[in-house]
């Protein structure tokens, strides 16, 4: 059994932008990428937006573009930048050595420049789902006015790269979805790329989130895609590029009631658990200090208190923001 969700949708966000745009020029993106990931979060996190936003929500005011053969809500606008098979073109009239790869799946922003992310530019690092070693991850470069200035290869020879998520230090944990895959870590702008400790012996692994309130011990979380895939919990011990490459603890969530649940390191008991309540988990993520996750096959959101150990659900059909639904297929 499973608690009943509320029948009163959530009220809807304020349409106002978050802040002004600065009306100043700021430098171009430096062509010297750094030697080694920052090992201390920064004060700016990864998930601002390289500038204002204002945001936008399933509703019945759409345009069409017909030359993408795409809809989108009233307001927002559509620019083609980049197709599989073709070279990436970019703003100084030339055009990337290697044609944009084929199946595009989970992104994510990272800026050039974490201590100023609007003066150098940004990556939008970008997975690719083929199989057979021949997924990985690219990055289209942007300048700081969002011209594209460069694509790159970051990470070749894995398989089947999904989702994934974005860590405080400014990198992309991107996952492999097949039974051996593993959690790879990725940084646009050193170049470097390593497997994690977050993918244990394997599995269909699908979005990470991080809980960095002890940003000395960040918490990493990691679904997987599979009917019996237990969310993974993981400590690290110390912050930055290195975290994900040491030893940590590893548990595993199981539910144990109508609204409360554990973490175990009885990964057996915790793929039982996810038989049961949470099958086929998919994206994920933490927000003042609750943990977000989607069911897939159970079409479920599950909301996880992570102070009190106890956990909310919701199912397809309630209405998000007074608008809305799983559309019976809940994912990211």
């Amino acid at each position: 059994p499973t608690n009943e969700p509320s029948k009163q949708p959530t009220p809807k966000p304020s349409k106002k932008p978050t802040s002004e745009p600065s009306k100043q020029p700021t430098p171009g993106p430096s062509n010297a990428p750094s030697k080694k990931p920052t090992l201390r979060p920064t004060p700016n996190p990864v998930t601002d937006s390289p500038t204002p936003y204002e945001p936008f929500f399933f509703g019945d005011d759409f345009d069409t573009y017909k030359d993408l053969g795409i809809e989108v809500s009233r307001g927002l606008s559509v620019k083609l930048i980049a197709q599989t098979g073709k070279p990436v073109q970019y703003a100084n009239g030339g055009e990337s050595r290697l044609d944009y790869h084929a199946k595009s799946d989970g992104a994510g922003i990272i800026p050039m420049n974490p201590n100023n992310p609007l003066e150098d530019g940004y990556v939008y690092v970008v997975n690719s789902e083929r199989y057979d070693a021949e997924g990985g991850v690219y990055g289209i470069y942007f300048d700081k006015d969002g011209n594209v200035a460069d694509y790159k290869v970051l990470l070749t020879d894995t398989t089947d790269n999904c989702g994934g998520g974005l860590t405080p230090w400014n990198t992309w944990v991107s996952c492999e979805e097949y039974e051996d895959g593993q959690c790879w870590q990725v940084d646009p702008v050193s170049g470097d790329a390593q497997k994690t400790k977050l993918g244990g012996n394997g599995g269909r692994y699908e979005s990470v989130a991080v809980d960095n309130t002890n940003t000395m011990n960040p918490v990493f979380f990691t679904t997987e895609d599979d009917e019996e895939g237990a969310m993974r919990r993981f400590v690290a011990n110390g912050n930055g590029w290195d975290a994900l490459h040491s030893d940590g603890d590893e548990s595993f969530l199981r539910i144990i009631d109508d609204n409360k649940y554990e973490w175990t390191t009885d990964e057996d008991a915790a793929r039982e658990s996810a038989a049961q309540y949470y099958r086929n988990s998919e994206g994920v993520q933490h927000h003042e200090g609750k943990l977000y996750f989607m069911a897939k096959k159970d079409l479920k959101l599950l909301i996880l208190d992570l102070e009190n150990m106890t956990y909310e659900m919701e199912r397809t059909g309630k209405k998000f923001y007074g608008e809305g639904s799983f559309g019976n297929q809940p994912d990211q």
